[in-house]
């Protein structure tokens, strides 16, 4: 896979309304930084200012609500029916 296809595959995650969270290896690329300094700062307990990071055993991921609301998006229902 490409770096272009890997970050339209993120910015999918982004707007799907049933992803609830992405790798933060995605949230980099979401966010534009580059994933080693996303994996440094995610020791913190932080991606960055009001993007927590949830730890689930030894894996590290990323609520993509607290994403959404870092980049100024509106909040999207999973709710069909």
């Amino acid at each position: 896979m490409t770096k272009q296809d890997e970050t339209e595959f993120a910015m999918a995650l982004l707007h799907n309304p049933m992803a609830l969270t992405v790798s933060v290896s995605q949230a980099a690329l979401i966010l534009g930084i580059a994933k080693s300094t996303a994996h440094k700062e995610c020791r913190s307990g932080f991606l960055t200012e009001g993007v927590p990071v949830i730890q689930v055993g030894r894996r590290r991921v990323i609520a993509i609500a607290h994403l959404r609301a870092k980049l100024g998006l509106s909040a999207i229902s999973a709710f069909v029916g």
